[in-house]
């Protein structure tokens, strides 16, 4: 036990002999952890915006003159069935006849006698799709049918959004490997100048006997420090940072969206940041004690 809690004291120290280098190690883990944490929180939110823009993906579609309700219900229960469809509201024409009142303010009726307004439908697409939703081949299937005068739809906008966010989604990982990638590289310089330091204190251990492992577990216990440091400032960062994107969606959009935080993830951070500093640390130790 004795031995245990001086191995562990050895490695506190390290970190407390080399504050500055130490300080940056801690910093540049902090900035990875932040970083990766956050891409795991947009993982697990940003499908609610994609889910919000996706509710404004409506196709209008406007049947011939002469369909009767009875043949527009057929044709949507065709139109339901299509992958990619959510919803399928009907507007026959005594609908088409109240909204065209209500928007303008005249009664077509009125004025021409009839009712020219034809049998119509609004179709919602799917929300909680994970990949794009592609409104294109809805669209053709819908043009193709029996009794369809004209499809309108206008999410042009919404795609292009939609088509740039899951490119810049896919390439997150990317950076994120590199900014873990950095942090390895500087807490392995971290442990390796405390090594240095110590060089020769290392050599008379050697010399009376002392295991490669009794000599290795202070610098290993010091990247463990350093994570814990780390993981400690990284999960209240996040909070706070999740809990400002709530703030301005709650204040600033009409969205509806709240933001969530799984603390499962700093779990994960932990995880993440102790095999970053017992890759950085081992490597560093390795180097020097062949």
């Amino acid at each position: 036990m004795d031995k245990i809690l001086y191995l562990i004291s050895e490695g506190f120290k390290n970190i407390w002999r080399h504050k500055i280098t130490s300080f940056t190690a801690v910093f540049s883990l902090f900035l990875a952890l932040f970083f990766v944490g956050l891409i795991a929180t947009a993982g697990e939110n940003t499908h609610k915006i994609l889910q919000y823009l996706r509710a404004k993906y409506k196709i209008e579609v406007f049947f011939d003159q002469n369909v009767p309700n009875e043949k527009a219900l057929g044709l949507i229960h065709q139109i339901k069935k299509i992958n990619g469809v959510r919803t399928v509201t009907l507007i026959d024409k005594e609908d088409a006849l109240r909204i065209f009142k209500d928007q303008f303010g005249e009664d077509i009726m009125d004025i021409l006698g009839y009712n020219p307004l034809p049998v119509s439908a609004v179709i919602n697409l799917v929300r909680t799709s994970k990949i794009p939703v592609k409104a294109a081949p809805i669209v053709n299937k819908i043009e193709a049918m029996d009794g369809v005068s004209e499809v309108r739809y206008q999410g042009s906008l919404i795609r292009k959004i939609e088509y740039t966010y899951y490119r810049i989604l896919g390439k997150l990982p990317i950076v994120a490997g590199i900014v873990i990638l950095v942090a390895v590289l500087v807490i392995y310089n971290t442990v390796k100048l405390s090594v240095y330091s110590r060089k020769q204190l290392i050599a008379t251990l050697e010399m009376i006997g002392a295991t490669r492992t009794f000599i290795k577990m202070p610098f290993i216990f010091e990247g463990f420090f350093i994570a814990f440091l780390s993981s400690a400032i990284a999960f209240p960062a996040l909070l706070a940072t999740i809990e400002t994107g709530n703030y301005i969606l709650a204040n600033f959009t009409s969205w509806g969206i709240r933001l969530n935080f799984d603390p499962i993830i700093w779990i994960w951070l932990i995880i993440l940041s102790t095999c970053v500093t017992a890759l950085g640390s081992y490597r560093a130790i390795a180097g020097i004690l062949k």
